[in-house]
């Protein structure tokens, strides 16, 4: 964080939400009314927040929805971390990697003859470009994210308040399926929709399913029908091994019913398949 002279600094990126930074500007106008003198208002301050670490603990609730997601880790008090609710994985090709060098140019349409630079293009490069079907993992652990959100213990989440967290939830699903990488947005316009979106709830201990994909699949002759039966492989040997420990639901581009309902779950429609999501986050 860079401050002006005088400014509280810190060499960490902290992390603030909207009511924390409500309670420090609370202070720091009080102070600036009662103190208006800069030398005098330093020792009105300390002696204002003297017992604000007794308040830390509170405060790291009130991060907003990027802290209670994502977590928030200091160094400075320990009391003012916070857990990340919300695991994502990398993403990864379900089949081999490939890819195409593009050639580009840029011409400068001011050069003249005479300048110091030469004639012609004033840029030549190539880029690699990518393209692939892609599996991707994300889990959210509900009873922190409602311990984050509501400021309860962990252990408690299941008497407290969980509208917002199954909000939380049902949103961060459609985002999941429809948000794209923002990179070379103006020369690749990556913007692709999740042709399946499979969710499970449950106690059990999260696992991935892209080990289905230690064998990648082939292209030929529909990489998208492979895919969804490595995917039925897969779920049928977990559930085999380890018997079926979630509930699922799935939203596909599926016409050809290649992914198997009574592994992956009743399909609907993406915005079903949130709602249902955000119901088990409820209890209801």
């Amino acid at each position: 964080m860079v401050a002006e002279k005088g400014a509280v600094q810190t060499a960490q990126v902290t992390v603030l939400g909207r009511r924390e930074m409500e309670y420090f500007l609370g202070h720091a106008r009080a102070v600036c009314e009662a103190k208006p003198d800069v030398g005098k208002a330093a020792d009105a301050v300390r002696a204002r927040l003297k017992d604000a670490k007794k308040n830390l603990d509170a405060i790291k609730l009130s991060a907003g929805l990027d802290a209670a997601l994502f977590g928030r880790m200091v160094t400075s008090d320990i009391l003012s971390r916070g857990d990340a609710a919300l695991h994502v994985a990398h993403a990864l090709t379900v089949h081999k990697e490939s890819s195409e060098t593009d050639y580009f140019s840029a011409v400068d349409d001011l050069l003249r003859e005479g300048d110091d630079a030469q004639l012609g293009s004033g840029h030549i490069g190539t880029t690699e470009l990518t393209s692939g079907l892609f599996y991707g993992y994300v889990v959210v652990d509900v009873p922190l994210l409602i311990s984050n959100l509501e400021g309860c213990d962990r252990k408690d989440f299941a008497t407290a308040d969980r509208t917002l967290a199954a909000k939380v939830v049902e949103e961060l699903i459609h985002l999941v399926a429809t948000v794209s990488p923002g990179a070379k947005l103006g020369s690749t316009a990556p913007h692709a929709y999740a042709q399946c979106v499979l969710v499970e709830h449950g106690d059990a201990q999260p696992r991935t399913l892209a080990n289905a994909f230690l064998r990648p699949v082939t292209e030929r002759p529909d990489v998208l029908g492979n895919t969804y039966r490595a995917l039925n492989e897969h779920l049928r040997d977990l559930d085999g091994m380890y018997e079926k420990t979630t509930a699922r639901s799935h939203a596909a581009i599926d016409a050809a019913g290649l992914l198997d309902a009574s592994l992956a779950g009743e399909r609907q429609a993406l915005a079903a398949v949130a709602r249902w999501a955000g119901a088990a986050v409820r209890g209801t």
